[in-house]
């Protein structure tokens, strides 16, 4: 089996986001950060993410850090915001994403976020 190349990890994106369902909650978004950080997310909190993700990208917020601590999840949502992107935590070492990967994200989390 050959090793990925360089591209091909390159093309990797550093996040999935996938849908389940709660038995009390119904819908629930699952946001996998790298291989140790899985975050359920009620669509009302997947908006509200992407919407937090989106105003930092395009500089209409000056938070230095998004927190979200989700109802059906045991896992917080920790990101340092920088010049570059954001750097999420993660229990396996911070995951950055470059302003790009954040707007895709933010896509993937709630489409009607992000301004067309």
């Amino acid at each position: 089996m050959n090793a990925p190349s360089a591209s091909q990890e390159a093309d990797k994106t550093p996040f999935t986001v996938s849908e389940t369902t709660h038995r009390a909650l119904g819908r629930l978004l699952t946001l996998k950060v790298g291989n140790t950080l899985s975050v359920r997310l009620t669509p009302l909190e997947a908006h509200t993410l992407a919407l937090a993700l989106v105003a930092v990208r395009d500089g209409k917020s000056a938070e230095t850090e998004l927190f979200m601590s989700p109802i059906a999840s045991d896992a917080i949502f920790v990101a340092p915001v920088g010049t570059d992107g954001i750097a999420v935590n993660t229990p396996g070492g911070a995951q950055a994403l470059d302003w790009n990967t954040v707007g895709q994200l933010a896509a993937a989390l709630s489409p009607a976020a992000v301004e067309k």
